[in-house]
């Protein structure tokens, strides 16, 4: 079974872990309306999101990693958006320990 740590620190399944929650849209700026021209954007195609919460859980799971300026999270896409000077490898990794697989789409 698939989980992820939810931010109270249980283990979750992904399918969904907050069922019975109103949905929950990101409000943090779209990494691309605010990243720095010196700074890469990296896009990630991100699978297991079904909800806010593993939106939520996406973009500090991102946020973490050393180098990150800035990260969002599309639902509906899957498309995680993210600002830094950062290898796009650890970003795909800190999301795979976090229980969500990703791969880099440029």
């Amino acid at each position: 079974m698939n989980t992820h740590q939810t931010l109270n620190g249980s283990q979750q399944q992904l399918n969904c872990c907050c069922a019975g929650k109103s949905s929950v849209s990101s409000t943090v700026p779209d990494a691309n309306n605010v990243r720095e021209p010196s700074q890469p954007l990296h896009r990630l195609q991100v699978q297991g999101a079904t909800c806010g919460g593993c939106v939520k859980s996406i973009e500090q799971t991102l946020k973490s990693v050393s180098g990150v300026s800035e990260a969002s999270m599309d639902l509906t896409t899957g498309i995680a958006s993210v600002v830094g000077i950062v290898e796009a490898d650890q970003l795909v990794e800190a999301l795979q320990r976090g229980g969500f697989p990703a791969v880099v789409i440029f």
